[in-house]
């Protein structure tokens, strides 16, 4: 590997939605590694409750848990208040927490799967983007927003409909939010995200293993991960390192970009 890279978030403020799990547990655990305040989430207590010691153990800054359901506004307020609250600003949202709508038909998909893959992937990203946005501009704070968006984001066809629509209209949402807020000096960007080590691979690889007695779920995830050009499967941490410079320094006249983070494998 050409180059060797480090990061300094030292008194830096983050929120990382939906990282109690997968990706997002990986980007908080990589900003709390990076000496960042960190505020976990996911709507369930427990889980943010067990992240938030585990992160504590490791960290130079500070890790709290806040407990919120991304499909209820009010609770999105009052996450972003707790991190002000907490910390006195944000500088960083990662607008991590996501659904994938089991119906993969859109034509035998309901309205309430639409309205729930709406409501948590985009709608949620837009209104903590927009509190967030608002307070930084009120403060003079120069921040970093970071979207999740995906591969199938950029796909035509293929399987994923509902999830799909929903990345392609974060896709759109980042390039728009992201020319408007510039001139504050605030720089929102997105990592797009292919086959990633995660409950979900986990459970979508079980799945295909039990119709095929002759694969074990770990058969499928390594084929997978050869089928990719670099010839494996991502991990949470190569998102962590993309957020990490996207919203450093060294990326400070990057603006507006989706930030493929595949393997390659949006390349097919």
């Amino acid at each position: 590997m050409v180059g060797h890279t480090t990061f300094d978030y030292s008194g830096e403020s983050a929120i990382v939605t939906g990282s109690t799990k997968g990706i997002g547990h990986g980007i908080a655990k990589g900003l709390v590694d990076a000496g960042a305040n960190v505020v976990v989430n996911s709507r369930t207590e427990g889980d943010v409750i067990e992240v938030a010691e585990e992160l504590n153990e490791r960290s130079t800054g500070e890790v709290i848990g806040v407990t919120a359901d991304m499909t209820n506004l009010a609770e999105i307020e009052a996450l972003i208040e707790t991190a002000i609250d907490a910390f006195g600003e944000i500088d960083l949202l990662v607008n991590n927490a996501a659904v994938w709508p089991h119906e993969e038909s859109l034509v035998k998909a309901s309205i309430e799967d639409w309205n729930f893959a709406m409501d948590v992937n985009v709608r949620a990203q837009y209104y903590a983007s927009k509190l967030v946005a608002a307070h930084m501009i009120e403060h003079g704070i120069e921040g970093s927003i970071v979207n999740h968006t995906s591969q199938t984001g950029d796909r035509r066809t293929g399987r994923r409909g509902l999830y799909g629509i929903t990345k392609t209209a974060i896709n759109g949402f980042t390039w728009r939010m992201a020319h408007e807020i510039a001139e504050h000096g605030i720089r929102m960007n997105a990592i797009s995200t292919d086959v990633t080590e995660t409950y979900q691979l986990h459970y979508e690889a079980e799945m295909i293993a039990e119709d095929d007695p002759d694969r074990t779920p770990e058969d499928v995830l390594r084929e997978w991960g050869e089928a990719r050009p670099l010839g494996r499967v991502g991990q949470p941490e190569d998102l962590a390192n993309a957020v990490l410079y996207l919203a450093s320094d060294a990326a400070s006249y990057v603006v507006g970009t989706i930030l493929r983070v595949s393997g390659g494998g949006n390349l097919e």
